[in-house]
C-alpha cells in the first residue's frame, strides 16, 4: 500500500506520526489524554490527504477535538471531516466483526485508528473466560492485519484493573512495531517514543528512544 508523507507539521505533537513508517501497527497508550491526542493525529493525517477510518469501541471519538484543530489552522471543518469515517462497535463480537471487515476490504491511502479496543471485553456482561478467549481472537486478527501491512494505530488506556488486561496488554505491546506512551504530570504531557521489541514493562523501560514535552 502506498502512503505519502505527512507535511507541514513541525511541532513536537506530531513528531511520532511523522516518524512512523505506516506499514505496521502502532500503539498509543497511557493513563489519560491519549484519545484527544489520537484525534489530533487523525486531523494531521486527514489534512495531509489521507483517509482516516476510526473504529470507536467505547465512544471516545469527539468531533470537537477535530474542529478545534481546523479553527486553529484555518481549515474548512466540513471538508476535513469528510475524510474521517467513524464506525462504532459496542460489543466484543461487533469489534471482531469490524476488524474482519477492515482486513478483507482495506482501502488505499487510509489510516486505521482503533480507539479502546479492549474495554468492551471487560464488560460485566462478558464472562471472564469468554472475554479472554475473545481477546485472544482480537490479537490473532491484529497479527493477520499486521502481516498484511495495514497501517493501524491502536489507542488503549493502561487504567484497566481487570485481570484479563494484565494477560492481553503485553501481547498488544509485542505485536506493535511502534509504541508511544503518554504521561501527564502536573498539567504537562510527556510523550515517550519506544520500540515495542525493546519494551518489557510500561513505565520502566530503560531503552526509551525519545521523549517530547507539550501542553
Amino acid at each position: 500500500m502506498y502512503l505519502g508523507p505527512l507535511e507541514g507539521f513541525q511541532d513536537q505533537l506530531f513528531r511520532p506520526v511523522l516518524g512512523w513508517n505506516r506499514d505496521n501497527i502502532g500503539l498509543l497508550t497511557g493513563r489519560q489524554g491519549i484519545y484527544k491526542l489520537a484525534l489530533r493525529w487523525e486531523y494531521a493525517f486527514a489534512v495531509s490527504g489521507f483517509q482516516v477510518f476510526n473504529l470507536d469501541c467505547a465512544i471516545r471519538f469527539d468531533v470537537f477535538t477535530i474542529t478545534e484543530e481546523t479553527r486553529k489552522r484555518r481549515v474548512s471543518p466540513e471538508a476535513l471531516l469528510e475524510k474521517i469515517l467513524v464506525q462504532r462497535a459496542f460489543t466484543p463480537y461487533q469489534i471482531l466483526d469490524s476488524l474482519r471487515e477492515i482486513y478483507s476490504s482495506t482501502k488505499e491511502n487510509t489510516i486505521y485508528f482503533i480507539l479502546a479496543p479492549c474495554k468492551q471485553f471487560f464488560d460485566g456482561d462478558v464472562q471472564d473466560d469468554e472475554g479472554l478467549f475473545l481477546l485472544e481472537k482480537l490479537v490473532l486478527l491484529l497479527e493477520r492485519m499486521r502481516s498484511k501491512q495495514i497501517p493501524i494505530v491502536l489507542v488503549e488506556s493502561t487504567k484497566y484493573t481487570h485481570p484479563n488486561f494484565q494477560k492481553i496488554f503485553p501481547k498488544l505491546v509485542e505485536l506493535s512495531e511502534d509504541l508511544w506512551e503518554l504521561n501527564v504530570v502536573e498539567g504537562h504531557s510527556y510523550l515517550k517514543i519506544r520500540k515495542a521489541k525493546s519494551m518489557y514493562e510500561i513505565g520502566t523501560d530503560p531503552n526509551s528512544k525519545q521523549e517530547f514535552i507539550y501542553g
